[in-house]
């Protein structure tokens, strides 16, 4: 791990394979992880006026994420795959013990946007097929209905 760091994906993050294509090379999952009082929100604009993911923090809410290894000379290369986002280190609770791991999140949020079809509906392809809980991936599925 000395000449790695930790990913912390959410949202589309949640796709291995999209991981994986960003860095160029074979990622390892770790385990699932939560991050707690920061919610998964749909607020960053896209160029063609979509909604993407996002952390928002939010008191008593959480998002919850699989934790990749990725080696360290990988860092900004993954960082340059999503320009409206800087990578912040955050400290993620896993089954066994919290970690420190990097996450995309972005300052600049708009309200009254929303995700594409396409997009979200990957996203919870995703979770269902890293077996996040139903209550999480119905909570994702609301707020999508809610707006």
């Amino acid at each position: 791990m000395e000449n790695s760091f930790l990913y912390f994906g959410y949202g589309s993050g949640l796709n291995p394979a999209l991981v994986e294509f960003r860095v160029n090379e074979p990622v390892e999952i770790l385990c699932k992880g939560e991050l707690k009082n920061y919610a998964l929100r749909f607020n960053r604009k896209n160029p063609d006026g979509s909604a993407r993911g996002n952390l928002q923090p939010i008191e008593n809410e959480y998002t919850l994420g699989l934790l990749y290894q990725i080696h360290k000379n990988k860092f900004e290369q993954l960082s340059a795959t999503e320009p409206e986002y800087i990578l912040q280190e955050f400290e993620i609770i896993t089954e066994k013990e919290t970690l420190k791991a990097f996450a995309f999140i972005c300052s600049h949020c708009e309200n009254n946007i929303h995700p594409q079809e396409k997009y979200i509906n990957g996203i919870i392809a995703a979770a269902h097929s890293q077996n996040f809980p139903e209550e999480y991936i119905l909570k994702i599925k609301k707020q999508i209905q809610a707006k």
